[in-house]
């Protein structure tokens, strides 16, 4: 390795960011770079280490032995001093500026939003929610982009670069109208499948939502209506004999206001799992740490008040 009196860290934080991301382009974005700055810098780091780190492969770049070699050497220590150094940024709610981004669905927004926006109502802080995007890959990509900074997620997979905490599990429940003229206090298996449904698909997995909560294989239902949103689900049910499934705690709150009854489903059904995930270099910083503790607070209240 040639040898170097001054060695420039720059080149050891781009160069991490290239074999994470595959890409100069992509490597970056994330750090806010030209992509002639990064092509540049790696060259640097190249004649640096006395050997090319990265060989073309088509369009895309592929890492030489050398370089996944330091890349497990290198990124976790380098990644302990940013998160270090993150942790040492002052942070306080009465005075900071910053605008918070969340990747959450209709429900978990339903749940939080309101109760965010009181609580920061006096405070300079902006807390923004946002739909996901429909694929996993995209969720993750960009909270590693750090244009989220927390999603809040049923299934996300698990990832080394992130963190993750169960901050809610919402019982699933059977939801029709009061007066449906077939279904009783209790719905058998046939009774279930001898309706019509509202189906509420899954954007990200292309499914109906009852299909990921479920390791039986269910029957296929007639369809009265498709929903991606589960209030345009229960305004269907509450002008049609239609059926469909919902989180208990989301759905008692708009029982009375669409004439809805909630029964238990005829079959095992697994909770509705919500996740809390971020990027693990997040974990010291004191602004990260503000909001996931507010959304933890406030999840624990609002479970109460529902019992």
């Amino acid at each position: 390795m040639a040898q170097h009196k001054q060695f420039d860290v720059n080149l050891l934080r781009v160069f991490l960011a290239v074999c994470r991301t595959g890409s100069y382009t992509l490597a970056a974005d994330e750090l806010d770079l030209t992509q002639p700055s990064v092509s540049n810098a790696i060259t640097r780091f190249n004649a640096v280490i006395g050997e090319d780190l990265f060989v073309r492969s088509g369009r895309n770049i592929k890492p030489t032995a050398m370089a996944n070699y330091l890349y497990e050497q290198l990124n976790d220590s380098f990644t302990n001093i940013e998160q270090t150094i993150s942790g040492l940024e002052e942070f306080d709610p009465k005075t900071s500026e910053r605008q918070f981004v969340i990747f959450a669905g209709d429900v978990v927004t339903h749940f939080l939003q309101p109760a965010l926006d009181k609580m920061i109502k006096e405070l300079p802080i902006e807390i923004v929610f946002r739909e996901p995007p429909d694929h996993d890959a995209d969720i993750m990509d960009k909270l590693y982009m750090e244009q989220a900074d927390l999603a809040l997620d049923m299934q996300l997979p698990i990832d080394f670069r992130f963190e993750k905490k169960l901050i809610m599990s919402e019982k699933p429940m059977c939801v029709l109208r009061k007066n449906h003229p077939r279904i009783g206090d209790e719905i058998s298996w046939d009774e279930y499948f001898n309706e019509r449904h509202v189906v509420i698909k899954m954007r990200r997995f292309n499914l109906a939502a009852v299909d990921l909560l479920t390791d039986e294989v269910l029957p296929q239902r007639k369809v009265h209506s498709t929903k991606s949103s589960l209030l345009t689900a229960f305004d269907s049910l509450s002008s049609s004999d239609s059926i469909c499934i919902s989180p208990k705690r989301y759905a008692e709150e708009y029982l009375e206001m669409f004439n809805l009854r909630l029964i238990k489903p005829p079959f095992k059904i697994r909770n509705i799992d919500i996740e809390m995930v971020w990027k693990s270099k997040h974990n010291k910083n004191p602004a990260h740490i503000w909001l996931r503790g507010q959304i933890g607070k406030l999840v624990e209240l609002k479970f109460n008040e529902h019992g």
